[in-house]
């Protein structure tokens, strides 16, 4: 584990971080104001099709992208995003996190903080139950702060809300060299079966190798110290997986109330699964990594052995990504995923949600379906984000999207459960 004051790169870092600790003076950007725009409900067959009311916050300014929320033990919320434009005194690309912070439920937010110090991009944030925060990221190779020079992954830790930071490097010890090593966007937390009454924080870590070395670097690391120290020896079965991502690679791990473990993987649009039987390959002609989709496993072993939910794995369709889940306080699960192209349900690209009362056994995503951003421009840019509830069982989502102009946006939006009907 690596503490900021020792890391030789980050010298330029903690000169300005004083400068950029809050809304940046080169970068400053009057917030819009705070608007209206419902939630709307596709295909209603069990909820209302009401529209839920809403209220929508932009946070930011211009090129601020691809946000995530967590709620705080203390009770505040927490948004991480990341940016990427350049810094005075500093030559080169740099991608470093933003934070924003709301002490009442996402009615209000603080001002944009700019970490120059928290490098990487894509944050993706969990608190713990003790408080402790893990939030794990991906650092480029042309970043001018990565003094590997090769693209991986990293976790930051914090026991004090998001004020100080430490991290962990993902490899290069246990992986093949320069690999480019990568982990889910969450933690889960489990019994720990050594210590009754006491949980293991555990974090999926694999590799973007695809088709050669990928099954042979997938672990669950657990920790029972909400993720200080981490045994790394846990190599699940996932009956021989290969993709372009890794098993363990932009996604979560869930853990639902029975203990049953969800973990949907990300499938690669020119990998060999890929394709769902029944349907046309012509998106095999689009380019990037926009028609990826989802593909949900299941363990019921605590991540020793994971099978494909009923046998063939189908969850969501091409270009749906970015899954989150979040246990509802009525024991409901709410998924908040990304349409990210080839939008199927009429709307533009952006965040959507859906409602799972079974323990994940069975997933609708035409009825019922929760159209919670859709305001994207582009072939990308919009959604990313996940959701939170709040003491008061409010609902509280944060999400990016792109504008006419090309510039990357966020909002956070504080919303409501729907009514049944």
């Amino acid at each position: 584990m690596t503490h900021f004051s020792a890391h030789p790169s980050r010298v330029i870092a903690i000169l300005l971080i004083t400068a950029s600790a809050t809304t940046a003076p080169w970068a400053s950007h009057a917030a819009a104001p705070s608007t209206g725009k419902g939630v709307t409900i596709l295909k209603p067959k069990t909820l209302s099709g009401k529209e839920i009311s809403a209220v929508r916050t932009p946070l930011g300014v211009p090129n601020d992208y691809k946000p995530f929320i967590a709620r705080l033990k203390s009770g505040d919320l927490l948004t991480v995003a990341f940016c990427f434009g350049p810094i005075p005194g500093v030559k080169g690309y740099a991608e470093r996190a933003l934070f924003w912070r709301s002490k009442d439920n996402g009615k209000t937010w603080g001002p944009r903080e700019e970490r120059i110090d928290v490098q990487g991009r894509e944050f993706g944030l969990t608190a713990l139950s003790d408080g402790s925060l893990l939030m794990t990221c991906h650092w480029l190779a042309r970043d001018v702060f990565n003094p590997s020079k090769h693209t991986h992954s990293k976790i930051f830790r914090s026991t004090d809300e998001g004020k100080t930071w430490s991290e962990t490097r993902i490899g290069p010890d246990a992986f093949p060299d320069r690999a480019a090593t990568v982990a889910d966007w969450m933690a889960f937390e489990m019994p720990d079966p050594k210590n009754p009454g006491k949980l293991l924080a555990c974090l999926g870590v694999s590799m973007q190798d695809g088709h050669k070395n990928a099954p042979k670097v997938v672990r669950i690391w657990r920790s029972a110290d909400s993720g200080k120290t981490w045994d790394r020896s846990l190599r699940p079965d996932t009956q021989g997986w290969m993709d372009v991502d890794g098993f363990f690679s932009q996604t979560v791990t869930f853990r639902t109330k029975t203990g049953k473990i969800l973990h949907p993987v990300r499938v690669d649009r020119t990998g060999p699964h890929w394709h769902i039987p029944g349907t046309p390959e012509s998106l095999k002609k689009e380019s990037g990594d926009q028609g990826d989709r989802m593909m949900l496993w299941e363990s019921t072993d605590n991540g020793r052995h994971f099978h494909r939910h009923n046998k063939i794995g189908n969850f969501g369709t091409y270009g749906e990504m970015y899954p989150r889940f979040l246990q509802l306080q009525d024991g409901r699960i709410l998924l908040t995923f990304t349409v990210r192209s080839n939008s199927t349900d009429g709307h533009n690209l952006g965040l959507r949600a859906i409602i799972n009362d079974n323990d994940g056994k069975s997933w609708e995503f035409r009825n019922d379906r929760m159209v919670i951003s859709d305001v994207n421009f582009g072939s990308s840019g919009g959604g990313f984000g996940n959701t939170i509830q709040t003491a008061d069982g409010r609902l509280v989502s944060v999400y990016s999207y792109r504008d006419k102009a090309g510039k990357t946006h966020i909002e956070a939006i504080r919303w409501s459960l729907p009514d049944k009907r």
